[in-house]
């Protein structure tokens, strides 16, 4: 699963994104990704979590979608 945010604000040189994604690994565990930075750079920051239920897994990614939805970015 992957989730793509954007928040484009040309008056503000605001171009950025933010990334989501859970994938599951072999010791039967779900991880959550997140990246972000700005649009088009070479560079980004990323940070993962794992959790041990699928229903863990996503009550994060539903609390980090609603963030960005508050900050203003749009589902790409």
């Amino acid at each position: 699963m992957l989730s793509t945010w954007t928040k484009i604000e040309p008056t503000r040189n605001c171009y950025r994104f933010y990334a989501i994604s859970l994938a599951d690994d072999l010791f039967n565990a779900y991880v959550v990704s997140c990246a972000w930075g700005r649009i088009g750079a070479k560079k980004f920051r990323r940070k993962v979590v794992v959790f041990n239920s699928l229903e863990e897994a996503m009550t994060k990614i539903k609390y980090e979608e609603s963030l960005r939805l508050k900050h203003q970015y749009q589902p790409a």
